[in-house]
């Protein structure tokens, strides 16, 4: 058997038997489907609220994940939640194109995006990402499974999701639908602040300069076929209070002493990492700014089962209006798709 590690995060909120089964039904009801009508799937969700038809101990545990001190706490972990059983796998070669053919419930994507409704933090997507869907897969795909994205067989290194993109979600929201006990694939989490602490005033010094270079990120560059992004810019890796704008293994530095502050960080990165098993139900909303998370993968016992895990996903804003000069589809109030 797998050992036992002590969880990352605490469990804020777990769905009892009952309350899973009421909310399941209710957010089957929606016959809208979230990748071809998203505004009409979006609209009914937030009918489900308004209808009550959430669990009131849910609201309330979400209205105080709201008011919670990011820096101290950006990881928000719930278990037992709802999702779709019995999706077959998908195609490994076409796996988005396969989801879009067999997945007919979308209960997951559902309280993916009540989460978000209750969070006051909307959903965005990326055109060069999926077409713009707002709701993701991690799921292995053949033609990436090397890559540092969702869609790799491999670990994925601590990171900011979309680290140096012109527009960086505030929010990741993952959601575990499969995975298989005895295979070892743990999602990562460390807190930003923990990271200053360790690491002490001169590292952050040399980490706050604009000598380091972080290339956008693979899943993006894979579908940006005409490079319209260019080349990102070069940044700081600490930025603001205790932001990292990072990506283990691909954020570079172009100075000796830049060199040696990576070096550090990544030392400290898994010094103070906690890990956890997520299983399907799990959920893990974290802070983009305030947090990094990434992807250990330790023994794996059954190769199919690794080929077949999957997780759904949503990256959130705080506020949409900040961005709109970016969005090619934008709703107010509602969601926005980024053009790029």
């Amino acid at each position: 058997m797998i050992t036992a590690f002590k969880p990352a995060v605490a469990v804020d909120y777990h769905f009892t038997p009952e309350e899973k089964q009421r909310f399941t039904e209710a957010l089957a009801s929606i016959t809208a489907n979230p990748y071809t009508a998203f505004p009409a799937f979006q609209l009914a969700v937030r009918q489900l609220i308004a209808q009550e038809r959430v669990p009131h101990s849910f609201v309330d545990a979400c209205r105080t994940a709201r008011a919670r001190d990011l820096v101290a706490h950006p990881f928000h972990f719930l278990t037992n939640c709802p999702i779709d059983e019995g999706v077959p796998p998908f195609d490994f070669e076409r796996p988005v194109q396969s989801k879009y053919e067999l997945k007919k419930t979308f209960i997951g994507e559902g309280f993916l995006i009540t989460y978000a409704e209750l969070m006051g933090t909307p959903s965005i997507g990326y055109t060069n990402v999926n077409a713009g869907d707002i709701v993701h897969d991690i799921y292995p795909q053949k033609a990436l499974y090397k890559s540092q994205s969702q869609k790799t067989l491999l670990p994925i290194g601590f990171h900011k999701d979309l680290a140096n993109h012109f527009v960086r979600p505030d929010f990741v929201n993952i959601l575990g639908m499969r995975s298989h006990a005895e295979n070892e694939i743990f999602t990562t989490f460390v807190r930003n602040s923990d990271l200053l602490q360790h690491l002490g005033p001169d590292i952050e010094r040399i980490l706050r300069e604009p000598n380091f270079y972080t290339p956008y990120d693979d899943l993006t560059t894979y579908n940006d076929k005409d490079s319209r992004l260019g080349q990102a810019a070069m940044h700081p890796v600490v930025q603001g209070a205790v932001d990292f704008v990072y990506f283990e293994n691909r954020t570079i530095a172009y100075s000796d002493e830049g060199k040696e502050a990576i070096t550090r960080l990544n030392e400290a990165l898994h010094a103070l990492k906690g890990r956890v098993l997520m299983r399907p139900g799990d959920f893990v909303s974290s802070s983009n700014n305030t947090g990094l998370h990434g992807k250990d993968v330790g023994e794996i016992r059954d190769a199919y089962q690794h080929k077949i895990r999957w997780s759904i996903k949503t990256v959130n804003v705080a506020d949409l209006e900040p961005h709109r000069q970016h969005y090619k589809e934008y709703v107010p109030g509602h969601y926005a798709v980024v053009n790029g």
